[in-house]
């Protein structure tokens, strides 16, 4: 008789281990990392020309103006990511602040309809820091009312 063992699918038989997952806004600065390279593309029509894709135009505009482009979804992720971190940095659902982050066509959609997009995944970094910076907290009393109670059982 053969002793050879089959092997199992995960999770039968063991408990899954929870993986690391790590934060929010250095998960979309890997994402932006990766798709950076395809924006070097010498062939896309805004490479001679980037100032008509400077100004505020309409979504229709927007669309007729990256249409055909070989990047554009590369192009109008990479400005997401830029922008909502940017935005997360300053601290910002202000109006003003998120209009003057958020500007400029990019990957055939006009500022007004990425404002949104920007906005809600600023706020998704936003949150995730706040839910690091209160479990870094709760880490450190941890240690510190173990370490006061190790002190305190040596001492007695």
């Amino acid at each position: 008789m053969s002793s050879i063992i089959a092997s199992r699918p995960h999770g039968v038989n063991h408990q899954a281990v929870p993986r690391l997952r790590l934060p929010l806004d250095m998960r979309l600065r890997y994402e932006r990392h990766i798709r950076l390279s395809h924006l070097t593309n010498p062939e896309r029509p805004c490479a001679p020309d980037p100032s008509l894709w400077d100004e505020s135009v309409t979504q229709e505009d927007a669309r007729a103006l990256c249409r055909g482009c070989p990047i554009q979804t590369d192009c109008g992720t990479v400005a997401i990511i830029d922008e909502a971190i940017v935005l997360a940095d300053k601290g910002g659902t202000d109006t003003r602040i998120r209009n003057s982050v958020v500007s400029g066509t990019r990957g055939g959609m006009s500022d007004r309809a990425r404002r949104p997009i920007v906005a809600k995944l600023a706020d998704r970094i936003i949150t995730g820091r706040m839910e690091r910076a209160e479990q870094a907290r709760a880490e450190a009393d941890r240690k510190r009312a173990t370490a006061e109670a190790a002190k305190a059982g040596a001492a007695a």
